[in-house]
């Protein structure tokens, strides 16, 4: 019996390709990341390495706030805690001078929380994959080319960038201000540690992702009406995907909501399953509205990722970006141009991506398509002159197709076709031999 059947069958039926939106428990799955608690205990441990330490200051919070029922505020409340305790040492301590001497310009010309500074570093440490989980990866990174359209996430770390190699924005102001085009592309829409100013963590952090939450939830709606969207490394309660998920459903009437949520699938990791479960979970916002979604349960992730494979189109998504970037822009242009051409970015596909290739289009200039006249064969000048069958532009053909096809010919073929609208004082030496020739045989 195959328990993801219902899955397949809303995939294959689907325009479009899924999307992924990943949170913080793949990054533990997969490079052992820490939880944010466990990321603030270690910033603590810099500061002070006893273990009651760290203890302290997570009570003077929860006397203040319930961590069970208000966490994101518990735990912003507890990082401004750690982050004004290490602000009073990093600037002058020996502990940090190697993060000074790194990111010092950063702290102090951008005024970037040193905290942000130790949890890139510290998190940018744990850059060798878990052992157990390499099938797994090794699934994912094959549906990286043709089956995924992006990615969504919450994480720091640059896990999915190097599986994926897409185009990544790694801030909100990314996403807000610059053109996206929905294909091999990654939305860090909390920061990430190659840019540690981006990181959002802190109460400030938080207090920006409110006032924010709605114009970033705006810029997703498209990918959540347009694709099926798979949710991983989240709990079904997680404050910030239901923020995001309230203002999806807020912005849709309620047949267009029942339509969306239809392919929205949300997975969960159980290590007591011994084959996939799939069943309703249903969500209640503070509104009122409700939202129900598939709620996929996996042991492991490879059944998953192998059903995300069979949903493969025949261009790698990345080719299909370029392409689009490029009709893009160029129907934005105002100045007007000849210069639109078949095109394959080869400068952007590595080797093994160009392989893949099963068709080729694009949008660039002109001389790429003008090389691909260097490589006609003298025998479809026969066929075009007899059949009229290949729409060739002359002065292509004159200048760069027959001094080549000429020589393999041995220097003569009927070229009247090709020459008859074109100026002959510059042509190519031997076209000009050819045309002497065939007005002596005349």
């Amino acid at each position: 019996m195959d328990e993801l059947q219902p899955i397949r069958t809303i995939l294959k039926e689907a325009d479009s390709l899924p999307f992924l939106f990943v949170g913080s428990g793949m990054s533990k799955r997969y490079l052992n990341i820490p939880t944010w608690n466990d990321l603030l205990a270690y910033v603590a441990s810099l500061i002070n390495p006893d273990k009651y330490y760290f203890a302290k200051l997570e009570r003077q919070i929860s006397d203040k706030i319930n961590k069970k029922t208000n966490y994101n505020q518990y735990m912003t409340a507890l990082c401004d805690l750690v982050q004004d305790e290490l602000n009073a040492l990093w600037y002058t301590s020996n502990k940090f001078v190697t993060s000074r001497d790194k990111y010092g310009d950063l702290v102090i010309k951008n005024d970037v929380q040193p905290i942000k500074v130790e949890i890139a570093r510290y998190i940018g440490s744990f850059d060798n994959t878990t052992p157990s989980v390499t099938d797994e990866l090794n699934c994912l990174k094959n549906i990286s080319s043709h089956s995924i359209a992006g990615i969504i996430t919450t994480n720091y770390d640059n896990l999915l960038e190097n599986i994926f190699n897409f185009q990544t924005y790694t801030s909100q102001e990314e996403l807000l201000f610059h053109s996206r085009y929905e294909l091999a592309e990654i939305y860090k829409i909390h920061g990430s540690i190659s840019n540690p100013e981006t990181i959002l963590i802190n109460s400030n952090d938080y207090k920006e992702i409110e006032n924010k939450h709605k114009y970033i939830s705006a810029k997703l709606l498209t990918i959540f009406v347009e694709h099926p969207v798979f949710f991983l490394g989240y709990s079904i309660g997680d404050q910030d995907i239901r923020l995001i998920l309230r203002d999806i459903i807020d912005s849709l009437g309620t047949n267009q909501a029942k339509d969306i949520t239809k392919r929205f699938f949300f997975v969960t990791w159980d290590s007591e399953v011994d084959t996939p479960k799939i069943s309703d979970s249903t969500i209640t916002f503070s509104n009122g509205r409700t939202l129900t979604m598939t709620q996929i349960i996996i042991k492991d992730y490879i059944s998953l990722y192998k059903l995300l494979a069979e949903t493969k189109i025949k261009y790698p998504v990345k080719m299909l970006r370029y392409i689009k970037e490029d009709l893009y822009n160029y129907t934005l242009s105002n100045t007007p141009t000849k210069k639109a051409a078949f095109w394959i970015p080869d400068k952007e596909l590595t080797k093994e991506e160009q392989s893949q290739v099963e068709f080729m289009y694009g949008f660039g200039i002109i001389e790429r398509a003008e090389n691909g006249y260097d490589s006609i064969h003298y025998e479809e000048f026969y066929e075009d002159v007899v059949f009229d069958n290949k729409n060739f532009q002359n002065h292509l053909v004159v200048e760069k197709s027959l001094p080549i096809a000429l020589r393999a010919c041995s220097g003569w073929m009927p070229i009247r076709k090709y020459v008859k609208d074109i100026d002959l004082t510059n042509v190519p030496s031997i076209v000009d031999s050819n045309l002497s020739q065939i007005a002596r045989t005349n």
